[in-house]
């Protein structure tokens, strides 16, 4: 597929499945919170939250012959997590449906997956000069925030779905806004453009004709 075609999906990929990660986990908390809610609440929850589970799954796939000339195991790596983010996610929806029960700080164990692979793709996206150096650390800093955040989640110092917890969701999210938006509207950075701040190197390549 031509990189400018995978820049879209992988766009329209992002924001789709935070949208629907958002919603499904809105539905799934207003179930098991709300005694009296239908098991259609939850039903339509899980599905969404599915949804999410192909969505990841599918950027990493999608995103692995774009990154694997910058790191064959990192991108691999990369990928690697974003599957079995996938599959924890669809996991996790099967217990909802079959138990009928909570599980509780289940979105830390997604944070940490999606973290991790956040992590690698901003450092592949740095070093390759795909998109603007700012983005690439922004993402870097914005999952480093995130993955310091499920931390103190999980040791008891904040809360990270409400109050001052959320801050620590700020950079990332923003990350996962701006570069869907870019990839649409603009594409990868051209070789030209990659070569201009960091030297003309072998493998910094795109048939892209956005920067």
């Amino acid at each position: 597929m031509p990189q400018r075609k995978t820049a879209v999906l992988v766009g329209l990929l992002f924001i789709s499945s935070t949208v629907t990660f958002a919603a499904g986990s809105s539905l799934v908390q207003a179930y098991f919170s709300e005694g009296e809610s239908s098991s259609g609440t939850l039903f339509v929850g899980v599905f969404l939250q599915w949804y999410t589970a192909l969505a990841v799954a599918s950027i990493g796939i999608a995103l692995f012959p774009v990154l694997k000339p910058h790191g064959k195991y990192l991108s691999a790596g990369y990928l690697l997590l974003r599957v079995v983010e996938g599959m924890a996610i669809i996991a996790i929806g099967a217990y909802f449906l079959t138990s009928r029960s909570q599980f509780e700080k289940y979105d830390l164990l997604v944070y940490t997956l999606s973290g991790t692979g956040g992590l690698i793709l901003s450092h592949l996206l740095l070093r390759s000069g795909l998109v603007a150096k700012w983005l690439s650390l922004l993402g870097v800093a914005g999952y480093a925030a995130l993955l310091a955040g499920v931390l103190a989640d999980a040791l008891g110092a904040i809360n990270l779905d409400s109050g001052a917890g959320a801050v620590f969701l700020v950079p990332g999210g923003l990350f996962e806004v701006l570069l869907p938006l870019l990839l649409i509207f603009r594409g990868f950075r051209s070789v030209e453009q990659c070569a201009r701040p960091q030297g003309n190197r072998p493998g910094v390549a795109s048939d892209s004709p956005g920067g």
